[in-house]
């Protein structure tokens, strides 16, 4: 049994999620100690998982989400539905009538709170993400502002949700961190292809290496070149391992710098 305190609250569940995939869907795959699972870029000295919002089963989360639906207006004057997960997971699935920062990285989502401290005043918040890791510290972030009537977060995450709820209020894919990019529940597609407009939903890496956005190109439009995650790379092309600019290419080109941190609309 590992006993190092990091892997205290992670290892000793039995939140376990299976999911059709296979060795090849994980060729990076290995095995270390990390302060943080998912980086939120602030010490867990200073916010720990200990003082979290509070865990919501899926059916209870199922029931809140539906009541903050079917009051509409009036709902969102007292209830956040918060998405804390990256612009381009929402992108392609989230739940209905949720707020969804368009951020890059979970690192950004406290300077996300931070600046939008309003949007939360006074207010519950229900919070989600993929399988319930990054909730841990982001409401932990949030209920530390004090600011919040309340602090609660879907329990094992999407994935858990999904298992009870295949035609509940999430719409489009499950976005996954392995070589699969999505996990399908009802078939829907919610997103459309960068550059012609038509649904599409399956992401691809920019051809414009290492650059490392993902791009959603259709089929169609693939075949015509445009398989860029923006106009820079697009024009760039590949780029040598030793150019000197592949580090910093890699966290900005022009789909980075100009795209907005901290959005206040819900979609």
């Amino acid at each position: 049994m590992l006993s190092h305190p990091l892997f205290e609250g992670i290892l000793m569940r039995d939140d376990f999620k299976t999911s059709t995939g296979g060795a090849h869907c994980f060729p990076d795959l290995r095995i270390g100690v990390f302060e943080e699972i998912v980086p939120l870029g602030i010490s867990p000295k200073r916010v720990s998982y200990k003082e979290t919002g509070i865990h919501l089963t899926p059916k209870e989360f199922h029931i809140e989400v539906e009541t903050y639906l079917s009051q509409g207006k009036k709902a969102q004057k007292d209830t956040v539905l918060l998405d804390c997960r990256n612009f381009y997971e929402s992108k392609i699935g989230r739940f209905q009538g949720c707020l969804a920062p368009d951020i890059r990285k979970f690192s950004y989502f406290p300077s996300y709170v931070d600046e939008n401290l309003e949007l939360f005043r006074g207010k519950r918040v229900l919070m989600y993400c993929t399988g319930g890791i990054r909730c841990e510290r982001g409401s932990a972030y949030l209920k530390s502002k004090g600011i919040c009537k309340g602090v609660y977060h879907l329990k094992g995450g999407i994935h858990k949700y999904l298992e009870e709820f295949p035609d509940g209020f999430y719409e489009g894919k499950l976005f996954v961190f392995d070589e699969r990019y999505t996990i399908s529940s009802d078939g829907d597609v919610i997103s459309a292809c960068r550059y012609c407009g038509s649904l599409w939903d399956q992401y691809r890496l920019c051809s414009t290496q290492p650059c490392r956005q993902l791009v959603l190109t259709c089929p169609q439009c693939q075949r015509k070149g445009l398989t860029a995650c923006c106009p820079v790379c697009q024009k760039k092309g590949p780029l040598p391992a030793s150019h000197p600019s592949r580090q910093a290419f890699k966290e900005q080109c022009e789909c980075t710098a100009t795209r907005q941190r901290v959005p206040v609309e819900r979609v």
